[in-house]
This record gives C-alpha cells, sequence and structure tokens, in this order.
C-alpha cells in the first residue's frame, strides 16, 4: 500500500482544500494509505477537518516519516528544512492550485533546488503562467483538470431548500470573502440592477479566512439587504445553485474556477468575469456569461444579454456531462 502524504499550510474552505477532498475520496483505499499535515491550526475549520479525518490520517511532519508521494497543496517555505530532514519519500509533486507571492517563490525555490519531481495543476492557463514564471518548470508541468463528485453534487442540489426568489431574476455566488474574489463588483452589478429597475435576489454564500476580510465584504453588502441576501457558509451550495438562475464569480483571477464546473454539473450558467482561466470553461452567450473585469462602465448593457438569455443558457448546458474517469487516470498514472 502506498503513503501519500498531503502539505497544507492550513486547512481552511477553499478550492485547494474542497479539491483535495475530492481527490482523497476518488482513490481506492485499498491501495493508497492517506495522510495530511497542516501548519496553521489557528485559523484552520474544524467541519473541514472533520471531514479530512474521515478520509486521512493527521501526520506531524516534525517527526520522521516514511512515504511514498508528498504533494504540496500550498508552499511550504517555513518548513522546508524540516520536511527535508524529517520526511523520506520517493516522489514529491506541487499541486499548485493559485497564484500569489508564496505560491510563487516556492514554486521556483522548489524547482530550482529540485525538492519536487512535478508541477501539477488546473489549466492550460495555469501551466502557461507557471512556465512564465519559472521557465524551468517547462517539462515537468502537467495539467489535471479539478476532480469533482458529479453524482453527489447533482443529489445535493435537489435537497429542498427555502429561497425567495426574484420575481425578474435569482442568482447565487458562492466564494470566500476575498478582495480577490471581486466583490466589490458585486456591489457595482447591484447598483446597475437596481438603476434599471431589475427585481432581483442575490444569494451569497461564504465568509472570509478572517475576520477583517470578513467584516470588510459585510460592511461592503449590507445596504443592499433588500436584494443581497447573505448566508455565511453552507456545507450544500448546490441548492442554492441549483435554484438560481446564475452562479456568479466575478474574481480578479482563478487558476480555474471550481464552482463554475459545479454549476455547469447541475445545468446552471455562470456569470464570470474575463480572467484568463474562465474562456476554458465558459463561452460567451453559449453557455454563460462573460463580463470584461476592468472595463465595468459596460456591464449596463449586458443586462440585457443576462436577462434574455437566462433559460437558453441553461437549456444548452442540458446535454453536458463531466467525465471523471480520464482524471482519475492520470492521478493514477503519477501516483
Amino acid at each position: 500500500m502506498k503513503k501519500i502524504l498531503f502539505y497544507f499550510s492550513g486547512i481552511y474552505n477553499g478550492g485547494t482544500e474542497i479539491e483535495t477532498l475530492n481527490l482523497m475520496k476518488a482513490l481506492n483505499k485499498e491501495q493508497y494509505e492517506l495522510l495530511y499535515y497542516y501548519k496553521d491550526k489557528e485559523n484552520s475549520y474544524c467541519d473541514m477537518l472533520d471531514q479530512y479525518n474521515k478520509l486521512a490520517q493527521y501526520k506531524d511532519i516534525n517527526s520522521k516519516i516514511q512515504i511514498d508521494t508528498l504533494i504540496y497543496c500550498t508552499e511550504a517555505s517555513l518548513q522546508i528544512k524540516a520536511i527535508m530532514k524529517n520526511v523520506h519519500y520517493k516522489n514529491a509533486y506541487f499541486w499548485f492550485h493559485y497564484f500569489g507571492d508564496g505560491q510563487e517563490e516556492f514554486l521556483i525555490d522548489s524547482v530550482e533546488n529540485k525538492y519536487i519531481d512535478k508541477v501539477i495543476t488546473v489549466s492550460d492557463y495555469a501551466k502557461n503562467k507557471i512556465i512564465s514564471i519559472c521557465p524551468k518548470a517547462k517539462n515537468i508541468t502537467q495539467i489535471i483538470h479539478n476532480i469533482l463528485d458529479a453524482k453527489q453534487i447533482k443529489q445535493k442540489s435537489e435537497i429542498n431548500v427555502l429561497m425567495e426568489k426574484g420575481n425578474t431574476l435569482t442568482l447565487t455566488t458562492v466564494a470566500r470573502f476575498a478582495p480577490i474574489k471581486g466583490y466589490a463588483r458585486v456591489k457595482y452589478l447591484a447598483d446597475k440592477l437596481i438603476q434599471n429597475n431589475i427585481d432581483f435576489k442575490w444569494y451569497v454564500l461564504g465568509k472570509g479566512s478572517n475576520k477583517k476580510e470578513h467584516d470588510e465584504v459585510v460592511n461592503l453588502l449590507q445596504p443592499y439587504s433588500n436584494n443581497i441576501i447573505m448566508l455565511g457558509h453552507k456545507e450544500n451550495p448546490y441548492c442554492y445553485m441549483k435554484n438560481s438562475d446564475y452562479t456568479v464569480l466575478l474574481s480578479e483571477r482563478e487558476t480555474s474556477g471550481l464552482v463554475i464546473t459545479e454549476s455547469k454539473i447541475i445545468g446552471i450558467p455562470c456569470i464570470v468575469t474575463d480572467f484568463e482561466a474562465a474562456f476554458e470553461q465558459i463561452t460567451d452567450l453559449e453557455n454563460g456569461i462573460i463580463l470584461n473585469r476592468n472595463d465595468m462602465q459596460n456591464w449596463e448593457r449586458r443586462i440585457n444579454d443576462i436577462i434574455v438569455n437566462k433559460e437558453r443558457l441553461k437549456n444548452n448546458l442540458k446535454d453536458f456531462v463531466y467525465d471523471i474517469d480520464d482524471i482519475k487516470v492520470k492521478w493514477k498514472e503519477i501516483l
């Protein structure tokens, strides 16, 4: 049985942690023993930790460990000496989920010092940017798309939920409260809908990684309480998405929008900003709507597109099929 250790800076409630849970669930438990480590005990989420503990065993990297594969799910700059000293492994991979100073520095450092054998990422955009940041990563970077449990997502989406719907438009956003997720743009689009006398309800599901970021979003959206309903984190966001006209993701950037694929699985089109990876998942006016994130003045002219096309876009997603088999094969090959 192969031992796999997943390294995290902390167990929060972001796409990185959700995606790792999905991978853990998909791996054959008779073939793999799953271990995990996280450094940030103070800010990690108890509910997410409960889910991890059902699938994997916590292992402290400050003591000697013998494993087969080490997967860095986040950067490990501050603990690399302890890892090199105590964790004995055959292969190491950096599963690159998002761009940020710490991530990019660790990418360069780990490639230069050969701490890793491969960089795994989730989109063409991410692969190209990784290579631009670290040219030496070109021959060791591989794309493996997000792994999702489509059956479970569909089942959860069918659970009844009490929602007050807008007569014209119902929206749902599922994203942590952070500046990069574009909540200032939520405010802007809400302003444009109100100015155009659109009757809408917009459900916002998420919370901040820290109090400062959380309070900033709450204070930003509180004046819109007649239209925007902030529900905090929900274990099952899919039933809200399923009962909406659109899922909305107005991020500054994403390596690959997990929520976009989830929304397509349950047949709901997305309104997204034009971050680079969005074009790999959405075709404007075919299975969603793409807004120019740097030209919000022109969003008003897209409101008619949003209203007029919502049923047609839903209909276009009826035949969408998410195939997990190819993704599982790629993971099996590298593990």
